[in-house]
């Protein structure tokens, strides 16, 4: 029997079947991502190592060499090509297309576990970098007052974990503003008048800004862990910090000699190395990444929410989005499926028109919404996100669906 015979004897059970098609299609449409672009992995890492002021020569003689060597018996790997630059090595690896990331990225760490010791001990540890269009953040947020510091510290320990918290967010990241710092400035006339070497100050603050457990204390049937706490509480015990003994001049014995006796300590900030504006004003940024199967776009609502909160429970604080990947999706989104709806119209006018007889364009107009409902399903099956990729390829089916239709109709 066939599939139109059968569709024609039974016309209940295919109302039915079309019916649970529209009800799962809607229902995996509202759970779809929503993204700009499809997941697209880069076959490439990159391995990121610090060795600051090293010439070139030096990098690539104690970094590069040996890590290139390493990562070079990666499984999978079908090139590797190094830069040297003053302080930096950077090792870049190319994979195979269709290549796991995630194994590979394993793999390489393993490698350069293997690596660590032969590397100088002065040198950072190797950092590996995925080649990620998801890696760039999809919101940022401004963050502007009248104290850089304040702002950082608010940002770093509440807005920070208060937008971490949320589903989908993976990352926040602070950018700008100042950080504190307490500076050591040590007087090297005064330490070599008192026999004293940097060394030796290096690790007398070290000893004194320590805390380290302490045993257990058994009280009845519990036991209390006990911890010495001997890390500086303020900066005013810095100076008092005991550095070595000195011989007395012009007689025998010795004298201790305190931090504040060979050192100036200054509470103040460190070194900027990112500067934040917006509007033309000096700010503290925060960098929002999602989760790799987050929707983008109802992440953004959930951030905008929770501004709102923050907005109200820190009236002295301004806070303003920045960038947000969420508006332009949203409108090429709106494009693809306005030009998807209005060529499925104008599709039905021009069958109207032509063949004048008004069944025929309103069972094509009928098979189209169906169809791409139904693809909804296969593409929450498939784990395909809605993009203007796949969703332009909706438009490409929906014209050749009305091809289709047509060459279906003159044969009845």
């Amino acid at each position: 029997m066939s599939l139109s015979r059968l569709a024609v004897r039974r016309p209940v059970a295919v109302a039915m079947f079309f019916l649970a098609v529209i009800l799962l299609g809607t229902i995996s449409f509202t759970r779809l991502p929503v993204d700009l672009l499809p997941d697209v992995s880069y076959p490439r890492l990159v391995v990121v190592t610090a060795y600051p002021e090293v010439a070139p020569g030096e990098m690539e003689r104690q970094i590069t060499e040996p890590i290139e060597r390493q990562v070079a018996s990666v499984p999978g790997v079908e090139a590797v090509t190094s830069t040297s630059r003053d302080g930096v090595s950077l090792v870049n690896l190319r994979f195979a297309w269709g290549t796991d990331m995630d194994f590979a990225m394993l793999n390489t760490r393993e490698r350069l576990d293997n690596v660590r010791g032969e590397l100088p001990e002065m040198a950072g540890r190797p950092q590996i970098l995925r080649v990620d269009p998801d890696s760039e953040p999809i919101m940022v947020i401004s963050v502007a007052g009248d104290d850089l510091w304040e702002l950082r510290e608010l940002a770093e320990n509440v807005l920070r974990r208060r937008l971490e918290q949320l589903d989908g967010v993976a990352q926040a990241a602070v950018t700008g503003g100042l950080e504190r710092e307490i500076l050591v400035e040590v007087d090297p006339e005064r330490l070599e008048a008192l026999g004293i070497s940097i060394a030796q100050v290096s690790e007398a603050l070290a000893a004194a800004n320590h805390q380290a457990a302490g045993g257990t204390i058994l009280e009845g049937r519990s036991r209390f862990p006990l911890r010495t706490l001997g890390e500086f509480r303020t900066v005013a015990e810095i100076p008092d910090v005991v550095v070595g003994r000195a011989a007395v001049s012009g007689g025998g014995g010795s004298r201790v000699v305190h931090l504040r006796d060979v050192a100036r300590v200054t509470d103040g900030f460190a070194d900027r190395e990112s500067l934040a504006r917006y509007g033309g004003r000096e700010a503290v940024g925060l960098l929002l990444f999602k989760e790799s199967a987050a929707n983008t776009v109802q992440v953004a609502r959930l951030v905008e929410e929770v501004l709102e909160l923050l907005r109200a429970e820190f009236p002295q604080v301004t806070l303003d989005v920045a960038h947000s990947q969420a508006g332009f999706i949203a409108d090429s989104i709106d494009n693809v499926v306005s030009a998807l709806v209005l060529g499925g119209a104008l599709a039905f006018l021009v069958l109207f028109l032509f063949l004048r007889e008004p069944r025929y364009p309103v069972a094509v107009a009928v098979a189209i919404p169906i169809s791409v409902v139904g693809t909804f399903i296969l593409m929450g099956l498939a784990g395909v996100s809605l993009n203007i990729m796949s969703l332009g390829g909706l438009a490409l089916g929906v014209g050749m669906l009305v091809d289709n239709s047509i060459i279906v109709l003159e044969n009845i």
